[in-house]
């Protein structure tokens, strides 16, 4: 289960990045809107001062959304990764590893999300309510983050000397991700496994 309090504190560092973000594309636009005016105006102290506040403003608010991003995103993405590998390990029976030919179907609904396995009628659920209402953006990223751990999970699979034909994901009603197909692991597949040992 991911730690509603913990995931509160990085949601509201993420949040700060963004605003950070925001200042920072505010200042570029005073800096253009400024020299603009200050030329058209004949405003030379203007002009000055918007060359010195601006980019200062800038450089410090885009240092700012860079160390909240890091700091903050970074972790967030770690927590929901390591929650994601975690309910695949309990659930490691329903993922049905002992069949050759899989697919998995994930569906995100609400504030979870599901994986669907071949035709079976079992779903593993992801609870994401700490991360309360979901955007499109988000959605996208859990389902991402979810195809990526039973990607890891099935090269390890596969690593270990389980034999499958084909392993394929479908995500939000997208192309299929293919794990393995014909018996072997995708290349750019096995490469980011690769990374995470």
């Amino acid at each position: 289960m991911l730690d509603n309090q913990k995931i509160r504190k990085l949601k509201r560092g993420e949040l700060a990045g963004y605003a950070f973000a925001g200042v920072c594309a505010v200042s570029l636009a005073f800096l253009i809107a400024g020299l603009i005016a200050a030329n058209v105006l004949g405003l030379a102290a203007f002009k000055l001062a918007v060359l010195i506040s601006a980019p200062v403003v800038t450089a410090i608010s885009a240092a700012a959304s860079a160390y909240c991003n890091l700091r903050y995103g970074g972790a967030l993405e770690k927590e929901i990764s390591s929650y994601a590998r975690g309910v695949l390990v309990e659930n490691a029976a329903l993922l049905h590893p002992e069949r050759d030919s899989l697919t998995f179907t994930v569906t995100t609904e609400d504030s979870s999300a599901l994986i669907k396995v071949n035709g079976y009628k079992e779903k593993i659920v992801f609870d994401f309510s700490a991360l309360g209402g979901l955007s499109a953006l988000r959605r996208a990223s859990l389902t991402s983050v979810i195809t990526s751990q039973l990607s890891v999970a099935f090269c390890r699979l596969a690593e270990r000397g389980a034999v499958y034909k084909s392993v394929e994901c479908i995500a939000g009603g997208k192309k299929p991700v293919k794990i393995i197909e014909n018996g072997a692991p995708d290349k750019k597949i096995y490469r980011e496994y690769l990374k995470t040992k």
